[in-house]
């Protein structure tokens, strides 16, 4: 349980570097913060530390002793009012932004318990008015078809915006007003890539880390990533993959060799990770001195597009059900799916039997860790290995979206062709160039 709560908090670790052993045991309540606050409404510490106290608070109270109804001890909604009278009063407050912005940017708020420590419930975080709502239920796990923290993020994300312009807002006046701050560029670069403007948002990254540190550009590479991609700029986030692989600093537990290799595959490159280590070679060293059983060599399959030409369509559906069910997610594993070559080979197989509805689900699928909130781990458990692929899925969602009528949605995908794997690898630019001619000719283009 613990250990799924602290993966739940991953991503606030990453942005506030929290302390986690802190939060899981007891803790006074906030009570003397918030006296301090209504004693004086103009005091900017005190206010600040109210919302770094009601944002780590992450105990519960049984609500008139009735311990079938828990709320949190804190609440965000008295911290976030304070907090937003900190930056009224003086926009430059630096403490202020930082719990501010913790809780804007939340999707979820765990609840502890002081006595076990464990964090056996979970609330969303939803925006109602200028106040967020926080009421805790508990955690199930291991339940087919449910997940606990999975619904509760999807529910704060049905309010989310909300908070997201908020932050926009704060960020973007703390950056009017201390424009060579790095801080206030990087909130208001996370706020705008939660908002989808992905090109407004890598402006405002790259500015955080021309006025940061080494550090700086170190944690941010994700979110830089994310915002490159999202935005179609391929060369710059070429440019950004070799400096971190390059970086003798680099934290190799946030950027992996497979993730470097993934995210060189979306940009139209192929460079595999080493695997010709001293620990793979004794691996295999093992693996071959271990006698084995030879199974007798099966007679070759026909395959589809054998099958097709000589009219066996009821051969061809055969295999391909066969291909579906094996690259189909299994049932309550809770990960993300990968996805390869193979995804895009069954929906070119769906087109050629006609079904037009299964090739675009298939594609689909292939989009989804693209659009997945958890971009880093999406990315890298899902594109990773082999040489690059996922282009020709671009293209051919385009010519689809074309065939059905939709010219902005094809443009969309041609101009990511273009814009992620132009300039890559070279025998990949005749995708580039297909798709460019694809775009030249779509009506009012």
């Amino acid at each position: 349980m613990r250990s799924r709560c602290l993966l739940s908090l991953a991503v606030y670790c990453a942005l506030f570097a929290t302390d986690l052993g802190a939060q899981l045991t007891p803790r006074e309540p906030c009570d003397r913060q918030e006296a301090a606050v209504r004693a004086d409404p103009r005091s900017l510490q005190a206010a600040a530390s109210l919302g770094r106290c009601s944002f780590r608070d992450y105990e519960m109270i049984a609500t008139a002793g009735d311990s079938t109804r828990l709320a949190f001890r804190s609440s965000w909604s008295t911290a976030l009012r304070a907090l937003r009278r900190a930056v009224e009063l003086d926009p430059a407050y630096g403490a202020a932004y930082r719990p501010l912005f913790a809780i804007l940017f939340a999707e979820t708020r765990d609840g502890c318990s002081p006595v076990t420590g464990e964090c056996g419930h979970v609330s969303p975080v939803l925006r109602d008015g200028d106040s967020v709502i926080t009421v805790p239920r508990r955690v199930y796990l291991n339940r087919p078809g449910s997940d606990t923290y999975q619904e509760v993020v999807l529910e704060s994300r049905s309010t989310r915006r909300a908070n997201l312009i908020e932050a926009r807002g704060h960020a973007a006046r703390w950056a009017s007003v201390a424009p060579n701050d790095p801080r206030p560029h990087e909130y208001l670069g996370r706020a705008l890539l939660g908002l989808g403007e992905s090109g407004a948002a890598a402006e405002e990254l790259e500015r955080a880390v021309t006025l940061g540190t080494a550090e700086t550009r170190r944690e941010l590479f994700w979110e830089r990533m994310e915002a490159l991609i999202k935005s179609d700029r391929g060369a710059d986030a070429r440019r950004l993959l070799d400096e971190a692989a390059n970086d003798p600093g680099a934290d190799t537990t946030l950027v992996r060799t497979y993730a470097v290799a993934a995210l060189n595959g979306l940009v139209g490159r192929h460079r595999p990770p080493p695997v010709d280590s001293t620990r793979a070679r004794q691996q295999r060293a093992r693996l071959e001195a271990v006698p084995r059983d030879r199974p007798p060599a099966r007679a070759p399959q026909t395959g589809f597009s054998e099958l097709l030409a000589t009219g066996d369509t009821v051969g061809a559906r055969r295999l391909l059900a066969r291909m579906d069910s094996m690259i189909a997610p299994r049932e309550g594993v809770r990960r993300i799916p990968r996805v390869g070559p193979a995804h895009l080979e069954s929906a070119e197989y769906h087109l050629a039997l006609g079904d037009t509805a299964a090739a675009e689900a298939r594609l689909a699928e292939i989009e989804r860790p693209l659009d997945d909130a958890r971009f880093r781990y999406g990315v890298s458990m899902a594109y990773g290995g082999g040489p690059p692929w996922v282009g020709r899925a671009w293209l051919l969602s385009g010519d689809l979206a074309a065939a059905r009528g939709r010219p902005e949605a094809a443009a969309r995908m041609y101009r990511r062709v273009i814009g992620l794997w132009g300039g890559g690898d070279s025998d990949l630019q005749s995708v580039v160039d297909r798709a460019r001619a694809r775009l030249g000719s779509l009506p009012g283009r």
